[in-house]
């Protein structure tokens, strides 16, 4: 079984198949963009396997290269561990219980890849029949989330506090963003003008959804509401792709942007748009960050870097896959925003 990571804002565990991240942490930096400015933590040290993928709103950490994928505020963990025979879903506590989640009938291996306040824990599941979203708990079992019309397979990326699901149902028009109801109803939520498929990344407990659209003119992030549909999120100025990858409970997403100076980690919120987490400032650091994975209620950011050397040879925005947690840069870090005076 591979070891994941969890790292806590104020406590560290190494227990079972969940270890500490590893590397010393700098001390903060002030770093400020646009108008927002924020402490930076780096996470990663000379192991650079230890990849923060999620953080719950008190601040702590989960995620591995390729093991542990969300952390709600309780301090439960969900992932994935390779049994030898397969991938499997899992979920820690911090009591210490390391308990594998059952996949669905026939199937021979999954994910988790989020987790709620209760608990309750959603992913994939695979075998012979394809690839299946699920919904899993303690005290409702393993459910099938199912797919849109024409469609053969689907995949959960999120999950709110009200058992809403966000993911990915193929479809007679093709691949595209879906939200599970709590009624157990799946709802296609279009595309972006002009665009032929679209991916959902993340979901807050306001029920609003974000991602991106894919058609002719590349990847557009989006944020998704019942009220007001799917809306494009734009670009960092000289870009031309972008991808959202979190949002959090007051409606500000977080992902990456092309740029005119590269691929570029931003922030959007609806009273000023999206913004550039790099700065001058930031500058300093000898890093740019190319990507928010993730956002918490309390503004916190988990940011990858790369060198600032790295980040000019180029490296636009070109994988076509919406993933969990992208391929580990060399560096990791955590902005929290800082009390301005």
């Amino acid at each position: 079984m591979r070891l994941s990571l969890l790292w806590f804002a104020t406590r560290r565990y190494a227990v079972g198949a969940i270890a500490i991240i590893a590397g010393t942490l700098i001390s903060p930096t002030r770093v400020i963009a646009q108008t927002q400015q924020y402490m930076v933590r780096e996470l990663s040290g000379d192991d650079a396997t230890g990849v923060p993928c999620k953080l719950n709103n008190l601040g702590d950490i989960a995620g591995d290269y390729s093991s542990a994928f969300d952390i709600n505020d309780a301090g439960e963990v969900t992932g994935a561990s390779n049994t030898g025979s397969g991938m499997v879903p899992f979920i820690w506590t911090v009591k210490g219980s390391l308990n594998r989640i059952p996949l669905l009938r026939g199937d021979s291996c999954g994910q988790a890849v989020a987790i709620n306040k209760h608990g309750h824990v959603v992913g994939y599941s695979s075998g012979s029949d394809g690839v299946k979203a699920f919904l899993w708990g303690r005290h409702i079992g393993m459910r099938n989330l199912g797919v849109l019309p024409g469609g053969s397979y689907c995949t959960a990326r999120d999950v709110n506090d009200s058992d809403e699901i966000a993911g990915t149902s193929g479809s007679y028009a093709g691949d595209r963003a879906v939200l599970w109801a709590k009624a157990g109803n799946v709802r296609d939520l279009g595309t972006l003008p002009g665009d032929w498929a679209s991916e959902a990344a993340a979901i807050n407990n306001n029920g609003d959804v974000v991602g991106y659209s894919k058609g002719p003119r590349g990847m557009r992030a989006f944020i998704w509401s019942s009220g007001g549909g799917m809306q494009e999120l734009g670009f960092l100025p000289g870009g031309n792709l972008s991808r959202a990858m979190d949002i959090n409970d007051l409606g500000q997403v977080v992902g990456t942007s092309t740029s005119a100076a590269g691929e570029h980690a931003f922030i959007w919120k609806k009273q000023t748009g999206i913004a550039d987490l790099n700065s001058a400032d930031s500058a300093n650091l000898g890093f740019v960050f190319i990507e928010a994975h993730a956002i918490n209620a309390r503004g916190q950011i988990i940011v990858m870097g790369q060198s600032a050397h790295e980040s000019m040879m180029g490296g636009a925005v070109t994988s076509e896959d919406m993933q969990v947690c992208a391929p580990a840069p060399p560096s990791s870090f955590l902005l929290t925003p800082a009390r301005t005076p």
